[in-house]
């Protein structure tokens, strides 16, 4: 065996990146990083008993360059008795409609690709072929774009289903395989296209930084990210434990605890709050953690407006992350409840509640039925509830007893209790006597003052059901 063979089978076997009898696609360019990658599998196909796909993907970009590499691919394949997919992506018209650069949208519909055909042979594995100076040239990348410490770990050897075999070892050393083999490659013309950030990158910067800085700038920045990608485990195991203590979702909504969040070191609480916006489906950026480290800090009341209708806001000693109106493109305060609504219910009847989407059923029981627990069915004396009733939204003061409590309660303490967040509580339709007094939250709790008891006659049953 040539010895980046030997060196290769060592380093699929430490790093646990395939596993004997497994099928594997090979995002094949026709390049010489993943040509070589190609030719060392095949090498060691028998020995692992790999069976290996060969997957070109044509991104329309280069037509004069593309039918040659894709004919060497399949050729390469072929001579190896093995399968081949040649895929054209729609690089340009993806890049327009996504609002991305040509780079990020083909690297979106090339690993698309690469699933699909995965998917179709059943694979467990896709092998791409990143050298240790792709590794350097990343790592410069994201500084330069602006990453954290997770992104300064650079491309890991094994993400999901992808692998890597190839990122320890320098391009040099690829390059001089594929001659002592006497493999021919193709040259990629768009890889000295200086229009490109990576390819100022790899021809001005890097050159740049080992004639005037550190001759061993790329393995320096190769060692600097297998350090930082170690941290990174680490670092990711004590947020786990954190989230534990510092985060609850409720319903639609996930709360923070402040003090939690707060005595934990700032470089796991910026963790957690980082964690805590992808989970709500929005983009981290460092102003906005900063941002929230202030929010989750401040003595008063606060609140900030994120993109699709994401909104923080702190309630007491508690960061509340939500979506008070869904996922909408909409600006402006859209924890604020709608116009109060109020519904007449002179009689027992059905009578809808269009402003919270939901239809209450109100009945009259001349004789005592079971009243066993439903969900959304509330039962009282008869006796005790006097027509005509109002149904309405909750208003600032009110109060009533909860059947079962020590006493009278603000109904707004009692919905905290109930863990019902802030931004929906104006949906819970308050019953409200001729007399003014709240008997009911309807679908929640009853008032004790109409309280089903032994004497009881009959009976008003209260459904409430969402339409």
């Amino acid at each position: 065996m040539h010895p980046l063979e030997k060196k290769i089978e060592k380093l699929i076997a430490a790093e646990k990146l395939l596993a004997t009898g497994e099928t594997v696609v090979v995002g094949l360019s026709a390049g010489p990083d993943s040509l070589a990658l190609w030719y060392l599998l095949l090498a060691l196909a028998a020995r692992l008993r790999l069976t290996l796909i060969a997957a070109y993907a044509d991104h329309g970009l280069r037509p004069t360059e593309t039918e040659a590499e894709a004919q060497l691919v399949r050729e390469t394949a072929t001579a190896a008795g093995l399968a081949c997919e040649i895929g054209k992506l729609p690089v340009r018209q993806h890049a327009k409609a996504a609002g991305l650069s040509l780079e990020h949208a083909g690297r979106e519909l090339r690993y698309r690709f690469l699933r699909e055909v995965a998917a179709r042979h059943g694979a467990s594995r896709i092998a791409v072929g990143h050298t240790a100076d792709d590794q350097a040239e990343e790592l410069l990348l994201r500084l330069v774009r602006g990453t954290g410490r997770k992104g300064l770990g650079g491309m890991a050897a094994r993400s999901g289903e992808i692998i890597r075999p190839l990122l320890t070892i320098p391009k040099a050393e690829v390059l001089a395989y594929l001659q002592e083999r006497h493999l021919a490659c193709c040259q990629d013309s768009s890889n000295l296209d200086r229009r490109y950030l990576r390819n100022r990158v790899r021809l001005d910067l890097l050159p740049w930084l080992e004639a005037h800085c550190n001759p061993s700038i790329r393995q320096t920045l190769r060692q600097t990210a297998t350090v930082l990608a170690d941290e990174e485990v680490l670092l990711e195991t004590l947020t786990a434990a954190a989230w534990e203590k510092v985060a609850a979702a409720e319903q639609a909504e996930l709360r923070f605890s402040c003090a939690a969040l707060l005595a934990q070191p700032k470089a796991i609480q910026r963790r957690l709050l980082e964690q805590a916006v992808v989970r709500c489906g929005s983009i981290p950026s460092f102003r906005l953690i900063e941002q929230l480290l202030r929010l989750a800090a401040a003595a008063e009341p606060g609140r900030l407006h994120l993109a699709h209708g994401l909104r923080v806001w702190r309630q007491g000693r508690v960061l509340c992350f939500a979506h008070p109106q869904g996922r909408v493109r909409r600006r402006g305060d859209l924890l604020a409840p709608p116009a109060p609504f109020q519904v007449a219910v002179p009689a027992p009847g059905r009578y809808e509640l269009p402003a919270i989407g939901a239809l209450l059923s109100v009945e009259r029981l001349e004789s005592p039925a079971s009243v066993a627990p439903e969900p959304g069915v509330l039962w009282l004396d008869a006796a005790a509830v006097a027509f005509p009733l109002l149904v309405r939204s909750p208003r600032p003061g009110d109060r009533f007893h909860p059947l079962g409590a020590p006493g009278r309660r603000k109904l707004s303490d009692f919905l905290t209790d109930r863990k019902i967040p802030a931004p929906e509580r104006w949906r819970v339709p308050v019953v409200e006597a001729a007399d003014g007094r709240i008997i009911a939250l309807a679908g929640l709790r009853i008032d004790e003052a109409v309280r089903v008891t032994e004497t009881t006659a009959a009976l008003v049953r209260l459904t409430l059901q969402p339409r």
